[in-house]
């Protein structure tokens, strides 16, 4: 992959705005990760690591690049937000340049994907990429509506009455779990099919809510079928990326038009148990705040950066409890707090993984994958860093960025 052209400029001091933070994770990325896909100019695709895979057969991980895309679109979002159209409009760009990007990997459908989690994640971001459009004052780009209808018409079929309800994880339709349905059911909610979104919601409270630890748990399987009874099996597993979209999903339907105000109030209370939750389930002490855990590299490098997402989404309503906003903001701001500090700065015409190395001036920064350690310790030299886990830094810096001008 060809890398995308233009200057990085100097980290921010220490003490940078929460703004500058994310602009520094932002451009580092897309100077590291970002390149053509196969190289077709007029795409973007990020490398799955640094130093990037040599051959073109590499696995790609289609729903990495649907979080790099939302993530261009925080980053638009955020400059649109500061007066500076330019920049605003260059992410946008961007954005279009990867979903171009992932179409073509993809061997040229959006919905050529056996997992409707994968899907679902896309949709999300290829509908805000829609939106950041309208912010600007332009239209929608076809790219974006045809990839939408495509993939929401996969996620319909991935939603059955089979197992009481839900949406399935992939098309072998034999497991049903939280990772799917929560993305789905949040898909729902902003494509203007609430009952679906209420329906999923709704499942999911029936069948995978734990009440006394506060958290989904990861789905229900289907083991055998005959005589027209199902027997099932319930995965007790916990992951902390699945009370994101569930968060998210919450809110947004709260505020849905045609929501009743008992059914909003219902809502919103869970959501304030979910971010309880989530402060009890996946965050521990560091540095005398609550941090959020992350957990590893490759699928598991993006489970945090999700869940700050949405934690930072609840830390601005107003309907939410205030002790739960204000948790909600702790641990996006302590966890961003945490990630910055141990951050490894290089020069990026040098060797990254020699912590020794001098530089010119110009700077990138890598991201720890674990933000109880520093980079140059979790990140050993000669390991290749992945996608994954900068883009969840670059997520979570983002939200504190959000949870900051508020």
């Amino acid at each position: 992959m060809t890398p995308v052209p233009g200057p990085v400029p100097l980290l921010p001091a220490a003490g940078a705005p929460a703004a500058a933070r994310a602009e520094t994770a932002a451009r580092s990325v897309r100077r590291l990760f970002g390149g053509r896909a196969l190289g077709v100019p007029g795409t973007l695709l990020g490398a799955p690591a640094l130093p990037r895979p040599a051959s073109r057969r590499a696995p790609w991980h289609y729903w990495w690049q649907a979080h790099l895309l939302d993530a261009l679109v925080d980053a638009g979002r955020r400059a649109l937000a500061a007066g500076d159209r330019p920049a605003a409009r260059a992410a946008a760009r961007d954005g279009h340049r990867l979903l171009r990007g992932i179409t073509l990997r993809s061997g040229g459908r959006v919905d050529r994907n056996s997992y409707y989690d994968d899907m679902a994640w896309l949709l999300l971001a290829v509908g805000r990429l829609a939106g950041l459009d309208r912010e600007l004052g332009d239209r929608p780009g076809l790219d974006c509506l045809d990839a939408g209808a495509a993939l929401l018409a996969r996620l319909e079929r991935g939603h059955t009455g089979d197992l009481g309800g839900g949406v399935f994880w992939n098309d072998a339709h034999d497991y049903k779990n939280t990772a799917s349905s929560a993305p789905a059911a949040l898909a729902f909610v902003r494509t203007h099919r609430p009952e679906r979104a209420d329906a999923v919601l709704t499942w999911l409270d029936a069948v995978l809510w734990d009440p006394e630890r506060r958290v989904y748990l990861d789905g229900v399987r289907l083991v055998a079928a005959g005589s027209g009874t199902e027997v099932t099996r319930l995965d007790r597993g916990l992951h902390s990326y699945n009370a994101g979209p569930v968060l998210g999903a919450m809110l947004e339907l709260a505020d849905a038009p045609g929501t009743g105000p008992a059914r909003r109030r219902e809502l919103l209370e869970r959501a304030g148990a979910v971010v309880e939750g989530a402060a009890g389930a996946f965050a521990r002490e560091h540095a005398g705040a609550p941090v959020l855990a992350t957990h590893g590299g490759g699928d598991g490098g993006l489970f945090t950066g999700i869940l700050a997402r949405y934690l930072a989404d609840a830390a601005g309503h107003p309907g939410l409890d205030g002790r739960a906003r204000t948790a909600a903001a702790g641990l996006v701001a302590a966890t961003a707090e945490a990630l910055w500090a141990g951050r490894r700065e290089f020069d990026p015409a040098v060797d990254f993984a020699d912590p020794g190395a001098g530089g010119s001036g110009e700077t990138v920064a890598i991201f720890s994958p674990d933000p109880f350690r520093p980079a140059d310790e979790a990140q050993r030299p000669g390991v290749p860093v992945e996608l994954s886990t900068q883009v969840q830094a670059w997520t979570v810096l983002e939200a504190a960025a959000r949870s900051a001008e508020r």
